[in-house]
């Protein structure tokens, strides 16, 4: 007991004397120059372990893991710190070598991560170590391993590309090659003079410039019009062969000496189409026409210049022509041949004796004429005839000469539309998920103002480097939301001491003066534990709260600064965004669970529930919001009203616009790249319930189900959003570039049964990149953790859907779409090139799924006749190469370039051991952890459970009167007036943590003399106090327990006000509800009345005319000035008090200041009330804090 007596009494000082040595610069502001002896206690303050297990105590009786710790326990220090303090030699401690502690945790190797680290190797074993150790300067095998993984991803990557790039144009071309080939159809199409096409013999000729030449000898020359009559024909009659010539080997100059022997033209109408015909011998006066060898001499060699390809045709036709018109036509080695000729002729009277004719081998004969009895493709058959290779070569020479028509057209076959069918199958995948974006993101109906739930929710706004003008903006847009101003809170959290590019003063500070915090206002500092290694998981926060006035709206808000321990010299107090968020899921979570909290975290419940009137066990949600952020003032409404419809939604979304798509040409090209992935996508994961990102720049979390069940909070996401050793390049992925898209992955992961959603009509602004250098480094964190993201949510085990119905199928789209998206690029250039050279056919079926995608998607705009986002879309496709191509390549470069700290990660018998170093040692269990329960026990029992914290400033300068002020913002200062002495935030020569007596250490200032006042806060914002208990427990004298709070709609302004019961809870009523309790201070008048709620600080609530000692101590004369009326008409002071109690009882506390109680007292009284101010201010104090 004693030990815990000991740390209330010392628990002021050494407040002071923790402030004062963690910096002379109170977030940006030097303080006025300090006494000596205030320097070498700063310089004096414990660097080590103990030491802030001390400045923990800083709260009443904290102990570790919740179990009081004996004071003496913390009085130890490792022997370098007692050389360090006790030189005394009057170095600098920064000029004095620090040691360096090394702490080594064995972690043990998951078997994912063998295979991984196998492949890895496997991959990129043909790098040397040394060499990356001497040209790459990487001197730890932990930052090799990493570049040795980015390289196997990098490597992994374009496989992907080389067999997706092989498959959609490769694989085509292997198995369909290109062939310059026609059908008798197209040829028929080029008849025109400017494109002139012929088939001769199977073969297609190009004539269109050969017809303008001169043709014939004498007086047969053809005319152009006569050649054009041969265009788009198949022009084998006009060309008659000799069957002798044709087939030498199979008729000779005793079958045909003359070589008069011509076969018979089945077609009686081709020979009457032509006006020529070139026949050996029918022209005596023409050489080349008397030359028997004219076809192979003078036709070929000339039309060979000309030709262009073969005449294909299709195997139906084949076939019909063979089975439905009874011709011979056959197909042998895909070749096809037409033998209506020969057969013609044999069976035509005028050709004698057919035997002379059948010239051909039998077998051929028998295997044409089958009565259509056989197959069109006689290609087996031809292979099994008898016959020697000599029979075979004449037979097939002479078939080729005479008979041969073309080949048959393969672009039809399974083999050369594999490809094709292929892609179609995927487009129309690609294209039924385009449509149904279509359908979710279309949504024409009426918005509708949703009813608003009776929901607490807080506002998350972690800030770490942004402007002021950025701050202000998020900030008002969170006070000014359609949302009762009861119901949330605006917690702002600054990520370390650090001032921005292009500000003039620190983050804190500016999120501070924005919020009208007194600058002059320094509150004492806390410890907890951060999400970091080492002895940076350990660091200090401090805690402000008050209420924000903006264009109406009186909201509560509260913010921690990060600001370091003593040994921080640069970005002091700064761990992260990851570490801000888990600061409130962790507090929440301890909420929740009753469990141990450190000192920040008592803290912020102490401030939460007892100064701005809140209870922590009441929100329900988190709405996260970055500190560029402009929420819409109905978008907190309809999220809320859309997770109170359906109870399984776990985490919710609105759409993200820009705020500045104006500024730059690189603002311009992210405005449609926004609507597709923050509107489009998510629209279509919603249909689901699982958009896989929920942004951190506008989202909302459950914090527990209806049934209370903890959902944000719980455990199994709280440690795994913990996570410390962020020591390999996945996690720093996962954590260090990506958390807000991880944390909704652990969401997916550990609530399946959950939905995480996308509401369209709830709507935020936010700032983007508006140059290239900073969207190229925005862009290589959001690609990288795209890609370990939804890698992890592959392997989920629970996705709804099944096949290509479900969630992971979209998921797999999306990973693999994101690693491919080079590609694309690739593959247009391909279209474009084949266009040119036309040496392939251009894949119309990518052209129409490209034209569907972006036309689809430029109809949405026309229907919601937002004619801007066409000219955005034209934009973003100038843009594409930067989007497809740079920034990708870029990024899968860049997938290891972060910072690695200081721990070394070892590799060897089967666990991965991480060695930390540090200046000084750390042990996690040195922060004091206990209930809130216990600690507001002694809170209450030290009388100070309502009181804000003290001023660590010494350069306070408590005598100002902002005339914002509002009027019930004084009355914490009453309070301390009370509780400075003898209290736990008193100050006391009790034995300090140092050794030896505080008074060593520490001068007492003004500021520390009992019954001064600390600095007030900006008026409007003020801090304010929340009742303890109930109204009925102060009106019927019942005690209080600890752990005992009113409910926060339920909770009464008492009367008491200056024996510390504050009035936080009558902004939750209406003034005219308010003045009429018949109990309450705004009804009543009387001072005994007025006194009905006292406060015993010792004993709990009191009833009226209890007679406490605090009656003796808060009584003051009823004027401070006259008594009675004044010449000149001016009121008697009796007069001003029941004026103003009367306005005071009427009126809105919560805008309600003292500017204008003076002006409507003037105006009541009919005179000019300015000298008087000092004294309505006076009794406007003390009507509030009780003492009138």
């Amino acid at each position: 007991m004693a030990d815990e007596e000991w740390t209330g009494s010392m628990s002021y000082a050494h407040d002071i004397m923790a402030s004062r040595s963690r910096s002379q610069m109170w977030l940006g502001r030097p303080p006025a120059s300090a006494p000596a002896s205030q320097a070498n206690a700063a310089m004096s303050v414990g660097r080590t372990n103990a030491e802030a297990a001390a400045s923990a105590r800083t709260l009443p009786g904290c102990a570790v893991d919740g179990h009081e710790k004996a004071a003496s326990s913390m009085h130890g220090a490792p022997s370098e710190q007692t050389a360090f303090n006790g030189a005394g030699d009057g170095m600098p401690p920064a000029e004095k070598p620090r040691p360096v502690h090394e702490t080594v945790e064995d972690v043990e190797i998951t078997r994912s991560r063998r295979v991984w680290t196998f492949v890895t190797w496997a991959l990129t074993w043909w790098i040397p170590s040394p060499l990356l150790s001497w040209c790459g300067r990487m001197k730890r095998p932990d930052v090799r391993m990493a570049w040795r993984e980015k390289v196997a991803i990098c490597v992994i990557i374009f496989f992907i590309w080389c067999v997706l790039l092989f498959i959609i144009i490769g694989l085509g071309l292997i198995l369909c090659p290109k062939e310059h080939v026609w059908t008798m159809d197209d040829i028929a199409s080029h008849d025109s003079p400017e494109d002139s096409y012929v088939a001769l013999r199977g073969r297609v000729y190009d004539i269109t410039e050969y017809v303008n030449q001169k043709h014939g000898t004498g007086g047969y020359r053809a005319t152009k019009d006569q050649m054009l009559l041969y265009a788009g024909q198949d022009i084998n009659a006009s060309f008659p062969l000799a069957v002798r010539t044709a087939c030498p080997a199979l008729v000779g100059p005793k079958a045909d000496p003359k070589y008069s022997m011509y076969l018979s033209v089945a077609d009686i109408n081709a020979q009457t189409v032509f006006p020529f015909m070139h026949k050996v011998g029918i022209l005596a006066s023409s050489a080349e026409l008397s030359d028997q060898s004219f076809y192979a001499k003078y036709v070929l060699p000339t039309m060979s210049m000309f030709k262009r390809g073969d005449v294909v045709w299709g195997m139906d036709w084949i076939k019909s022509m063979h089975k439905d018109q009874g011709k011979y036509w056959r197909v042998i080695n895909r070749e096809v041949f037409s033998l209506d000729d020969y057969f013609a002729t044999i069976q035509s009277p005028s050709s004698g004796d057919a035997e002379d004719w059948r010239f051909l081998n039998s077998h051929i004969e028998n295997m044409f004429d089958d009565k259509g009895g056989g197959e069109t493709d006689v290609t087996d058959r031809w292979n099994k005839i008898p016959w020697s290779a000599r029979d075979r070569l004449a037979n097939y020479s002479c078939m080729k000469n005479l008979f041969y028509v073309g080949k048959v057209d393969d672009r039809r076959s399974v083999r050369c539309l594999f490809t094709n069918y292929m892609l179609l199958a995927f487009a129309c995948v690609l294209m039924a998920i385009v449509l149904v974006k279509f359908l979710a993101a279309l949504q024409l109906s009426t918005k509708k103002r949703p009813l608003t739930p009776n929901k607490y929710v807080v506002c998350q706004v972690p800030c770490y480097t942004e402007g002021e003008a950025s701050l202000a903006k998020t900030i008002d847009s969170l006070a000014a939301l359609d949302y009762d101003d009861n119901k949330k809170l605006i917690f702002v959290i600054c990520d370390g001491n650090i001032v921005g590019s292009g500000n003039d003063r620190p983050t804190p500070r500016i999120v501070l003066d924005i919020l009208g915090v007194d600058p002059e206002y320094d509150p004492p500092g806390r410890d907890y534990l951060a999400i970091a290694e080492g002895s940076r998981r350990h660091n200090i926060g401090k805690i402000y709260s008050g209420l924000y006035e903006h264009e109406g709206h009186t909201v509560p808000f509260m913010v921690a600064v990060k600001v370091g321990t003593p040994d921080e010299a640069n970005r002091s107090g700064n761990r992260g965004k990851r570490d801000s968020q888990i600061m409130l899921m962790a507090f929440f979570n301890k909420v929740h669970f009753d469990l141990p909290m450190t000192p920040l975290e008592l803290e912020m419940y102490h401030q939460m529930r007892h100064i701005i009137g809140m209870d922590p066990a009441a929100f329900e949600y988190i709405l996260q919001v970055d500190a560029d952020t402009e929420v819409l003032p109905d978008s907190l409404p309809r999220l809320i009203a859309a997770c109170s419809s359906d109870q399984r939604i776990a985490g919710i979304c609105g759409e993200t616009m820009l705020g500045n798509e104006g500024k730059s040409w690189t603002t311009m090209m992210q405005v449609y790249e926004y609507f597709i992935s923050h509107h489009m996508a998510k629209a279509f994961e919603s249909l689901f319930g699982a958009v896989t990102c929920l942004p951190g720049c506008f989202c909302m979390y459950r914090l527990r189900s209806a049934e209370g069940k903890p959902l944000l909070v719980a455990k199994p996401v709280l440690e795994a959003y913990s996570e410390l050793h962020v020591d390999t390049l996945h996690k720093k992925n996962l954590l260090s570039l990506g958390e807000d898209r991880y944390l909704t992955t652990l969401m997916m992961k550990h609530f399946p049964q959950y939905k995480l959603k996308f509401v369209q009509d709830a709507k935020c602004r936010t700032i983007a990149p508006e140059k290239w250098a900073v969207l190229v480094s925005q862009r290589r964190r959001w690609i990288n953790s795209t890609i370990h993201n939804l890698a992890e949510l592959m392997f989920l085990p629970d996705m709804c859907g099944f096949c290509c119905f479900s969630m992971r199928f979209v998921v797999f789209l999306d990973l693999f779409g994101t690693i491919t998206m080079p590609c694309t690029l690739f593959y247009f250039a391909y279209l474009v090139y084949v266009a040119v050279t036309k040496i392939a056919d251009v894949g119309y079926i990518s052209l129409i799924l490209i034209g569907a995608i972006y036309g689809v998607q430029a109809i949405i705009f026309i229907l919601r006749r937002e004619w801007q986002h066409i000219g955005w879309m034209l934009i973003y496709l100038l843009a594409y190469p930067l989007w497809s191509f740079i920034l990708p390549i870029y990024s899968f470069w860049h997938m290891d370039d972060f910072s690695w700290g200081n721990t070394r990660v070892v590799v060897g018998d089967g666990k991965r051991k991480l060695i930390i170093q540090d200046d000084k040692p750390f042990d996690p269990a040195s922060i004091p952890q206990r209930r809130w329960r216990e600690y507001e026990a002694d809170l209450n029992a030290a009388g100070v459970l309502n009181a804000p914290p003290p001023n660590m400033n010494p350069n306070a300068d408590s005598s100002r009167d902002d005339e914002r002020m509002s009027v019930y913002s004084r009355k914490s200062m009453a309070m301390l007036s009370h509780y400075r002495a003898g209290s736990m935030y008193g100050y006391s020569r009790a034995p300090s943590v140092m050794g030896g007596s505080a008074s060593d250490h520490y001068t007492v200032t003004q500021a520390e003399v009992p019954g001064t006042y600390a600095p007030v806060a900006d008026p409007r914002y003020s801090m304010i106090s929340q009742p303890a208990v109930p109204l009925q427990y102060a009106l019927h004298g019942r005690g209080s327990a600890a752990g005992e709070y009113p409910s926060h709609e339920g909770a009464a302004a008492l009367g008491a006000a200056g024996a510390g019961v504050p009035l936080a809870t009558i902004r939750s009523q209406s003034p005219a509800a308010v003045a009429n309790r018949p109990h309450t201070l705004l009804a009543t008048s009387a001072p005994s009345q007025i006194m009905a709620g006292a406060y015993d600080h010792g004993a709990g609530p009191v009833a009226a005319g209890s007679g406490t000692a605090l009656d003796a101590h808060h009584h003051r004369p009823t004027s401070l000035y006259t008594v009675g009326g004044q010449a000149g008409g001016t009121p008697s002071d009796s007069q001003i008090i029941d004026a103003t109690r009367r306005i005071l009882a009427a009126s809105d506390l919560r805008v309600t200041t003292k500017k204008k109680i003076r002006q409507q007292l003037a105006h009541e009284f009919g005179v000019d009330l300015a000298g008087r101010k000092d004294f309505i201010s006076s009794v406007i104090d003390r009507i509030l804090s009780g003492q009138m």
